[in-house]
């Protein structure tokens, strides 16, 4: 998480045992409550957008490069979690044209 990244607060309602598991992890860990919740508050979005992603592309429904782009992740890493959960790669050359693009507006090099 950027340090410069603007914050909300926001509430939820748990489970009490829950929040005794997340007590008991955040001291494990030496972190308090709040800094926990957040770290598996974004843990939990990251897997759900490589999962949806994966669904996706299994169904044939996006690209390569659409499914890098839905889960934040470069095309090489999305390769990668294809390649461990077998699933046939289509490698196309609008994925590559897609990366390529997306690696240049990352680091702001205009062609």
């Amino acid at each position: 998480m950027d340090s410069t990244e603007k914050m909300e607060r926001t509430s939820v309602l748990l489970p009490h045992k829950y929040l005794k598991e997340i007590d008991q992890i955040a001291e494990e860990q030496g972190l308090d409550r709040t800094t926990l919740v957040r770290q598996l508050l974004i843990s939990g979005i990251k897997e759900y957008k490589i999962k949806l992603a994966v669904e996706l592309y299994r169904a044939e429904k996006i690209s390569l490069g659409k499914a890098a782009e839905i889960a934040d992740i470069s095309i090489w890493e999305m390769m990668d979690i294809l390649r461990e959960q077998k699933i046939p790669l289509a490698y196309r050359l609008s994925d590559a044209r897609e990366e390529i693009k997306r690696i240049l507006k990352e680091h702001k090099i205009s062609i």
